[in-house]
């Protein structure tokens, strides 16, 4: 059966001793482990996806699917199981995979976000496996960032094209059409067009490969705006390999233009369409013209909108063929616009966008173009399609992917099969209850917001037990520590919701200004936080700080306009709104001292609920923070009410160095704290709750911590992904577990309270018994059913182990350690003999008297309590108490709730 598999230090009936390294802290860092618990349910982005020709077996069966954040992913039994098979130290973002046809072992792999979103990771180039993903080769280009194609000649591997964007956010030179003929040993710059414009999108006629089509795409963008075209957008063409191209024009649109998708129908190769984002103006339609007057506007200009165009002259000449009406691509067309037509049937042509679009008359009329259009093919999919492969021998075979993963149709799209098992998710932000075991909230890109338990009943977490808590892009999750019954959550752009969990009841509870004033001013993501010292205080930022005292029914301001207000840059195009508060906290140690950053890198706190603030911008800039940079987090200490830590990022200044700074004097002096971390933007800092020199940071990586206060950064890598965006992250106050919320691979979990007691002395220790926390007995499963018989299908991520957890740190391995338990009586309970290695060992009494012999659960369970464990080695001892705190059960089936 699939499963995430993970370090699980020791199983609930013995010993599994871990390997030391050189000191206790190194050790740490690298042997506790990480659970990958989900959501998986959702899906994650698929940015292209790639099939082998042969031989006939491998066509059949294998599939590579290529994930936006989450690595190259492969099946090798037609999606059953799949296997990540790129996992690359710097590297997570992928944008293009390609088979080559003539040797299905030939992988080449384009790195970076093909779809130039605002979120868009880039990458550092090509990687080309010669053995089906075993191993790979860096083939260079890593200044091209994003990589929208690649082209295989059919006949030779070596020959290879690729289709380079360049920088998302600012303008380079490597970029546009590159081609090896030595397998990527070294590269040709075939095609450029300038610093600005990049190659979106590649087609190639493979009756005679010298025949390549090109996409040439100018965009810009900013923090603040999107320009989605421009004149040096276009199609050009190439009959000799590369050698020299042609820009085509006769019959095409001029102008602003913006993404262009590109594809050939193999089986009559003069057949050429493009799918056009056409950003030059027209008039408005009659329905529009009456919309405009309703709004109380004259007749107001619109784009063009998508348009597809076909060539039956191998690219002379083009006509368009949609009706103006119809805006083919329309959503989004900068991220979306790929064009694929049926290799058998050139009137067959499909365009992604909200859903897979389609035309069966040669793109005449056009199916799909509206999400509630009843004639779409893949009904039963998840929209914001962005590839689609075509099998070439079998067209009704069909791998759609999308922002909600991978669809696999045999039927030509009328129905189609999910696969929920290739394990990734895009969180924005988390949350957790209280509730025991505890729930972790997740905000997923374009997936809602999802709750699901820490250990779930079956003693596995698995697809169903995940259920939706929010709606929209799910974004931050907040949860009323003394009554679970409450979640504050919010979609895009500030839509914020109160859940009743008790009855499934939502209640909008955005704040809106009354009359005519302007509407507030929302980030993407924008901050709700909970008051530390009353959770029915609820706090959001717009361009101005908001406070409700009654759980979200009312809202007041409680500050001016703490962004530059700057009125070129307040509403952008490309679905953006700037100068917003993306972050804020109040301090748990003194009530009314708020931080609050923001989109446009200012900082600022108030000691007295708001009522005057003073900003801290202008101090970080001696210390490196550019006064300009998106203020990516603000925290507030747990231990003093005049520390906290502000953290910056460049992702979109095409700056990705680390910004991290910590103030112990309410903003007025600051430390600039990055020593030991890559040059990755960081993306949010927590302190531990326990350990006021312990820090976490999340950045474009993964995990770091300090274990001196800021002093120096390590990686926590452990078992996690070696590279994956981090968004958030925090550690249960009770569980003392950090929640990793990753962009790309979902949540990961760890039970970090060996690292809240590691203290630099205990480097020199010989012997160190580390405090237990105090757990249940979770009766797991249903020992007459075959519930878990689920086939190999579905991810299952097992539950932490079920007892108490005895680590310990020894450094010697020669002598033999005995572990005895007592009662409170003094009674021995069990005792052990074990040879540990040196190093971090760790022992999980899973509550019996004896050994389990065969069974689930313990066998001769004793009775909660206080229990005294005691480790012997060498002539030291060393004992440290336990508490077995109660037996804990889950109720049978859904359990209905009358509401009061």
């Amino acid at each position: 059966m699939p499963r995430l598999l993970t370090l699980i230090l020791a199983s609930c009936f013995g010993l599994s001793p871990l390997f030391a390294q050189n000191d206790l802290a190194t050790d740490l860092l690298n042997k506790l482990s990480y659970r990958n618990i989900g959501p998986f349910r959702p899906g994650c982005w698929v940015v292209d996806l790639a099939v082998p020709e042969q031989p006939q077996i491998e066509h059949l069966y294998t599939i590579y699917v290529a994930t936006r954040n989450a690595g190259l992913y492969k099946s090798s039994n037609n999606g059953t199981t799949w296997t990540s098979v790129f996992n690359h130290p710097d590297v997570h973002s992928l944008g293009a995979v390609a088979v080559a046809p003539s040797n299905a072992n030939v992988i080449y792999l384009g790195t970076g976000d093909s779809y130039y979103a605002r979120s868009s990771y880039s990458g550092n180039g090509v990687h080309k496996s010669s053995d089906g993903g075993k191993t790979w080769t860096h083939c260079g280009l890593p200044e091209s960032q994003h990589i929208g194609k690649i082209l295989i000649h059919p006949k030779d591997p070596n020959t290879v094209y690729v289709a380079a964007m360049g920088h998302l956010f600012g303008p380079n030179p490597e970029r546009g059409v590159f081609k090896s003929i030595d397998g990527g040993k070294s590269w040709q710059k075939s095609l450029f067009i300038s610093d600005n414009t990049g190659i979106v999108d590649m087609a190639m006629d493979i009756s005679n490969p010298n025949v390549i089509y090109a996409a040439a795409y100018e965009k810009y963008r900013y923090p603040w705006t999107l320009i989605t075209g421009g004149k040096e957008t276009g199609i050009y063409k190439t009959t000799d390999g590369g050698k020299s191209w042609k820009k085509l024009s006769q019959g095409l649109p001029a102008g602003d233009l913006g993404r262009i998708g590109l594809d050939v129908c193999r089986n009559k190769p003069n057949v050429v369409y493009a799918v056009i984002e056409n950003i030059n103006l027209r008039d408005p339609f009659p329905a529009e013209i009456k919309a405009d007057s309703v709004a109380g506007l004259s007749p107001q200009k619109r784009e063009i909108g998508g348009e597809v165009y076909r060539s039956d002259d191998a690219g002379a000449t083009w006509r368009k063929t949609n009706r103006m009406e119809d805006n083919v691509g329309g959503k989004a067309a900068y991220s979306f616009n790929t064009l694929r037509v049926d290799p058998q049937d050139p009137q067959k042509v499909y365009v992604t966008g909200l859903n897979l679009q389609h035309s069966y008359d040669g793109g005449k009329t056009w199916k799909g173009i509206e999400w509630t259009d009843t004639s779409k093919i893949f009904p039963e999919a998840f929209g914001d399609v962005r590839t689609l492969y075509i099998d070439p021998f079998n067209p009704q075979r069909m791998l759609l992917g999308s922002d909600g993963g991978l669809q696999l149709s045999y039927d030509g799209g009328k129905t189609c099969d999910y696969y929920d098992n290739i394990p990734g998710g895009e969180i924005y932000a988390i949350g957790v209850d209280m509730e025991e075991p505890y729930n972790i909230y997740a905000g997923l890109q374009d997936h809602d917001s999802w709750k699901g338990p820490s250990n779930a009943w079956s003693g596995e977490i698995t697809l169903e037990n995940w259920v939706p808590v929010g709606g929209g892009d799910g974004m931050y999750n907040q949860i009323d520590p003394s009554n679970n019954r409450w979640v504050y959550n919010e979609e895009q752009f500030g839509n914020h919701i109160r859940l009743d969990q008790w009855t499934g009841e939502r209640k909008n509870i955005a704040p809106r200004r009354p009359g005519s004033q302007k509407p507030y001013r929302w980030n993407w993501s924008p901050p709700i936080r909970l008051s530390p010292h009353n959770p029915s205080i609820v706090y959001t930022g717009a361009e101005v700080l908001l406070r409700s005292l009654d759980r979200g029914d009312t809202w007041q301001e409680i500050s001016p306009d703490l962004t530059t207000n700057n009125p070129q840059r307040i509403n952008g195009k490309g679905n953006i709104q700037f100068c917003t508060i993306t972050t804020l906290a109040e301090s748990p140690r003194q009530a009314g001292v708020i931080w609050v950053g923001t989109d446009d890198g200012r900082v600022w706190v108030t000691k007295d609920h708001g009522a005057s603030w003073t900003e801290c911008t202008a101090e970080l800039i001696p210390l490196g923070g550019p006064k300009e940079l998106w203020v990516s987090r603000v925290f507030a200490s747990a231990h003093q009410p005049g520390t906290a830590y502000v953290t910056k990022t460049g992702f979109r200044a095409d700056d990705f160095k680390p910004y991290v700074f910590k103030t112990t004097d309410f903003g007025r002096t600051w430390t600039a704290i990055m020593q030991g971390l890559p040059n990755k933007p960081v993306n949010v800092i927590f302190e531990d709750p326990k350990n006021p020199d312990l820090l976490y940071i999340g950045n474009d990586k993964g995990v770091y911590v300090s274990l001196n206060a800021g002093g120096n950064w390590q990686h926590f890598q452990s078992n996690m992904p070696p590279s994956v965006p981090v968004h958030d992250l925090l550690v249960h106050p009770r569980e003392n577990d950090l929640v990793v919320g990753t962009y790309g691979r979902g949540v990961f979990v760890a039970d970090v309270s060996a690292l809240q007691e590691y203290k630099p002395e205990m480097d020199k220790a010989t012997l160190h018994l580390f405090n237990i926390e105090p757990k249940p007995l979770r009766l797991e499963g249903v020992q007459f059913a075959n519930y878990h018989l689920y086939g190999n299908r579905h991810i299952r991520t097992p539950n932490e182990p079920n007892g108490l957890s005895i680590r310990y740190f020894t450094s010697n391995s020669s002598d033999s350690l005995r572990v005895n338990i007592q009662d409170v009586q003094g009674r021995p309970v069990r005792t052990w003999k074990l040879l540990p290695k040196a190093g971090l060992n760790e022992l999980v009494w899973n509550f019996s008297a004896a050994p389990a012999r065969g069974r689930r659960g313990p066998a001769n369970p004793v009775s909660p309590g206080e229990y005294l464990i005691t480790l012997e080695q060498a002539g030291q001892k060393q004992s440290k108490p336990g508490r077995f705190t109660k037996v804990l059960g889950w109720k049978i089936g859904a359990v209905p709730t009358v509401r009061e």
